[in-house]
């Protein structure tokens, strides 16, 4: 069956992220949006993801597990795995090398970790939109540790794209899918034999997309989502 899903979304603990982005309210539009799947890939920290879970039990929309890192050289990198342990270990790890620099919430924004339906859970301290010490390959190795999967995001969009940031485009057998953000041209090589992921990269409710991507899936879970991922991956 085609599994619509949009898997790039930031809650209220993305700094970039608007405060009604809370797990509850951005999974129950997803399921207004007739999404069957989502991730959530706040950046570089995964604090939120147990509620977007809870709240996708209740409104029946499977959540991936992910994170969004910011590498050393300003690449924006996509993990998603197949527990929540998982993404909690990996995000820990993650949160720990970014830098310590506070989050001035009058110049970033908030950063509000959500919990039992949504109440207020605490803050993030550091700035999480910092760019990690990791680089690239150091991120996938971080993902690959925490057997995720790693994927370039937005990989044809300006300075936090693969390709802005590096010049280039890893070849493969480096990164086999890859997402691509629309209405941007992509230099042809760049997704040559990858699986393309097309997603919102939604910072607020009414960016995130509605019935315009999907993956064959036989059934809607999380764990069949990662499965199909890494059966992309070759």
């Amino acid at each position: 069956m085609d599994v619509f899903c949009d898997l790039h979304l930031h809650s209220c603990l993305s700094p970039c992220g608007d405060d009604e982005m809370t797990p509850w309210n951005l999974v129950g539009m997803a399921k207004v949006n007739g999404l069957d799947l989502i991730a959530l890939t706040d950046h570089n920290t995964t604090r939120n993801v147990p509620e977007a879970i809870e709240a996708g039990k209740e409104y029946g929309v499977a959540v991936l597990p992910g994170i969004e890192i910011t590498s050393k050289e300003e690449a924006h990198i996509l993990g998603y795995f197949p527990t929540l342990e998982d993404a909690m270990a990996a995000g820990e790890e993650v949160y720990s090398c970014l830098p310590d620099i506070a989050n001035d919430p009058s110049l970033f924004g908030n950063q509000l970790i959500k919990t039992n339906g949504d109440e207020d859970g605490g803050i993030l301290s550091k700035l999480l939109i910092n760019a990690t010490s990791l680089s690239v390959d150091e991120v996938e190795q971080l993902v690959q540790k925490h057997n995720g999967i790693a994927v370039p995001a937005h990989i044809n969009r300006g300075h936090n794209g693969m390709i802005g940031a590096l010049g280039l485009m890893p070849f493969l057998p480096q990164f086999p899918i890859v997402e691509v953000a629309k209405g941007i041209d992509c230099p042809a090589y760049a997704t040559k034999g990858r699986f393309q992921l097309h997603s919102s990269d939604a910072h607020r409710l009414e960016d995130i997309q509605d019935q315009v991507f999907s993956i064959p899936m036989k059934e809607i879970t999380a764990a069949a989502a990662f499965r199909f991922l890494k059966m992309m991956c070759g």
